[in-house]
């Protein structure tokens, strides 16, 4: 494959030199760089290779193979890919499926009780995807929001693209949680919320039971069938984990209780106050998935404001930052940046937690080896080593400060370049002149065509099948970052460009499957002020 295909994918004469496209797209030698092959292993200075997204070497003694592009990371640290382990999505109500005639889903309780919801199905967001890239994420699992049995997750990698392309599992694990109506109704206190759900696990196990013994013995009455019920035959079981989202420390305890009582296979999505009762939440041996949200310092910038914080919300305050530590080092512990109004709060928080005595190892496996094995990534996931997806993330200097310097992320194999993002300083939009140079001087040209404002552009590259619509624009002062989707090409994979422009000129580089390339553009025309958006 060379760049010729890139000519002849957007209808250009085939005029690409074949020196620029003797690697194979597919393989890459990131090269010279501190790797962290997994918490506590460190190759001071060393190789990574990938090939079709998977790791397929990666230490000291690596030798880059001749087919491989070659990055040079000298002064960087490859780290693994950050796995955010509980990621929630909002739920339209009118998707909730078949409904239920028998009573735990009937009436008011419609809309609570969806555990056939399946979390794949709205799991594929570019701009949620976006903002977990931009803090180092590579992998996440997907839930819903909304109800007491939400439904099931979804196991997804971070990429460009659509479900098929980024969904690595469906089904993951149900999601729970214990927690009264906000809207005054059913059900309208803990207790009511707790029977409600007590009674779907009671009923999921007779039903269960009824189903099996009618497929046994067929002559008999035929129990009803139940879309709820039927989605809770493997928790019933124990054949599918319950990822259980906790309210408070009482939550928690609570909570241990009914999975002893039940049977289930759970994890616990914690809630800040472990530290309270830290020695009957240890006890339960329940693996955790730690929010890094702390509360913010209470207000006391008046006399009135002194009076009114409680001695429990200043302890509290002072003691949350320490929490991390003191659950991690008694049970396995990943993190999660869910509560965060920006994910990237997850490094401030984070130093501020080893600085409170988490240590850094328990830090980064809580990102990537603890999240993996409960995720069922283990061996995939979480470590820079052979057979691993190529999920990758590159720091310049250390990740566990206030603000690390995170300068690229790698996922399936494929390069996104991570840039601070500046306020748009140019409106790039209207129809563009591309002439893409190769390295011995050959040329090609393309239209590119962006619409909307600075800061919300969409845009498409004119071939002779249709328009090929970019998956991101984005402007940073005056530079316009673009991707899009290679495969309809033929070229699996992503081409991004880099153009600064000044008036209506630019000039760039970019990426393809093929190889690098550089470029310049003049703007045609631009778009008529009256259809703006």
């Amino acid at each position: 494959m060379n760049l010729r295909r890139l000519a002849a994918g957007l209808g250009l004469a085939a005029i690409l030199a074949p020196p620029l496209a003797a690697a194979p797209p597919q393989v890459h030698a990131l090269t010279g760089a501190r790797i962290v092959v997994a918490p506590g292993r460190v190759v001071e200075s060393g190789t990574v290779v990938i090939r079709d997204g998977i790791v397929s070497a990666a230490g000291d003694a690596v030798e880059p193979p001749a087919d491989a592009r070659l990055h040079d990371l000298a002064g960087l640290t490859i780290y693994p890919g950050l796995i955010d382990a509980y990621v929630t999505v909002p739920w339209p109500e009118d998707e909730d499926g078949e409904g239920d005639d028998l009573p735990v889903a009937g009436g008011d309780a419609r809309g609570l009780v969806v555990p056939q919801r399946d979390a794949s199905r709205h799991a594929v967001d570019p701009e949620r995807f976006r903002r977990l890239r931009a803090a180092g994420f590579t992998t996440a699992m997907i839930a819903p929001q909304q109800g007491l049995l939400r439904g099931t997750s979804a196991l997804v990698n971070l990429g460009d693209g659509g479900a098929s392309r980024n969904v690595l599992a469906r089904g993951v694990a149900q999601n729970l949680t214990l927690r009264a109506s906000d809207g005054g109704g059913y059900p309208a206190s803990l207790m009511g919320a707790e029977a409600l759900l007590r009674q779907t696990l009671y009923d999921a196990r007779w039903y269960a039971r009824a189903r099996a013994a009618y497929e046994r013995r067929p002559a008999q009455e035929r129990p009803p069938f139940s879309p709820v019920l039927e989605a809770l035959d493997g928790v019933a079981s124990g054949r599918m984990r319950v990822v259980i989202e906790t309210q408070d420390v009482l939550d928690t305890l609570r909570w241990v209780h009914l999975i002893d009582e039940f049977g289930l296979d759970a994890v616990l999505v914690g809630n800040g106050e472990e530290y309270k009762r830290l020695a009957a939440v240890a006890a339960s041996g329940l693996p955790h998935v730690l929010p890094l949200a702390f509360p913010e310092p209470p207000g006391v910038s008046s006399s009135s404001d002194d009076l009114s914080v409680g001695l429990e919300e200043l302890r509290h305050w002072q003691r949350a930052p320490a929490n991390p530590g003191l659950v991690a080092s008694r049970l396995p512990v990943a993190f999660t940046s869910h509560g965060l109004s920006d994910p990237k709060q997850i490094h401030s928080n984070l130093a501020r937690a080893i600085a409170r005595g988490l240590d850094p190892d328990a830090a980064l496996a809580g990102l990537t080896t603890v999240p993996a094995e409960l995720l069922g990534l283990a061996g995939r996931a979480g470590t820079v080593t052979p057979g691993a997806m190529a999920n990758l993330l590159v720091v310049d200097g250390e990740l566990f400060v206030d603000s690390p310097k995170l300068r690229q992320v790698w996922i399936d194999g494929r390069r996104y370049e991570l840039k601070e993002s500046k306020p748009p300083e140019v409106d790039p939009a209207g129809t563009w002149s591309v002439t893409v140079r190769t390295g011995d001087g050959q040329q090609m040209s393309f239209t590119l065509k962006l619409e909307g404002t600075a800061d919300s552009l969409r845009g498409s590259i004119a071939t002779p099948g249709g328009e090929l619509p970019l998956s991101s624009v984005t402007v940073s002062g005056k530079t316009v970052e673009m991707e899009l989707d290679s495969t309809p090409l033929g070229m699996p994979g992503t081409i991004q460009l880099s153009m600064t422009v000044t008036g209506d000129g630019g000039r760039g580089s970019g990426t393809a499957p093929p190889g690098p390339f550089t470029f310049t553009a003049r703007r045609t025309s631009k778009p008529n002020p009256e259809t703006t958006p």
